[in-house]
């Protein structure tokens, strides 16, 4: 079961990145545009320029639009999978989906505020460092915990369906919790791990190497994205056969 989950994400993806190109090129233009500003703030020039650059204003600003690019992916990836890899459908304003994927965003941002802006105005108020990162650590590990609980109601949304919402879909994770933990370390790691292989690779290379690895990275990333939607869709449909529900509605 697990295993036919496991492909299926792969495969969903991967037939997302084909056959929507252009959909799947917008987070990694971004990505791209953020690898500039990180290069121009000096990140990729040592150990101590990464370190000098993490908070640099224009690479955070560019990382707030990549996330919204991402998050762009939960509404087309979603549709695209359940309409039976239609790109037409993935791309359809669909009103009544729109209203509700609009609470899925707007869920998606406030994590993003507390996460990415919520350390920088903590330390303004003279936060020490060290609570600072730890209060960090704890957010992002409750929050990737937490959100696989509402992969049914991300599914539902881009899909029209209100009967599954932010409290329902927590109900229908029960039996599915530990399953989902499981499928998301062996689908989603392995491809994050990667990412940051690149990033540390890419310190104190060449002009020419620095951009290959950049660019290769980007698409990584980007396929990350699709692949974590499609994860969630998995999760969301386990949940929903085990609950007697459908996510088309």
């Amino acid at each position: 079961m697990m295993f036919r989950a496991w492909t299926a994400i792969f495969t969903r993806a991967t037939r997302f990145t084909l056959l929507c190109p252009l959909l799947f090129l917008l987070p990694v233009a971004v990505e791209l545009l953020q690898h500039w500003a990180e290069a121009h703030a000096g990140m990729y020039d040592s150990i101590a320029g990464a370190k000098a650059a993490e908070h640099d204003p224009l690479r955070m600003a560019i990382g707030h639009a990549k996330v919204i690019s991402l998050f762009l992916l939960g509404y087309w990836v979603v549709r695209f999978v359940a309409y039976g890899d239609n790109a037409c459908e993935a791309v359809r304003l669909d009103p009544p989906a729109l209203r509700l994927f609009a609470r899925v965003m707007a869920w998606g941002l406030f994590w993003l505020i507390l996460i990415q802006d919520g350390p920088m105005l903590a330390s303004a108020l003279g936060m020490p460092e060290r609570t600072l990162a730890f209060a960090q650590l704890g957010l992002i590990f409750v929050s990737t915990f937490f959100e696989l609980c509402l992969s049914a109601w991300k599914a539902a949304a881009p899909l029209g369906n209100a009967r599954i919402g932010f409290m329902r879909s927590l109900a229908m994770i029960r039996g599915s919790f530990w399953w989902a933990v499981a499928l998301m370390f062996v689908t989603v790691i392995p491809l994050l791990v990667l990412h940051y292989v690149f990033a540390v690779v890419a310190i104190g290379t060449g002009a020419v190497m620095l951009w290959t690895i950049l660019a290769i990275d980007s698409v990584v990333a980007a396929y990350l994205g699709v692949v974590m939607v499609t994860l969630t869709y998995a999760i969301a449909e386990r949940m929903a056969a085990r609950h007697g529900e459908t996510l088309s509605g």
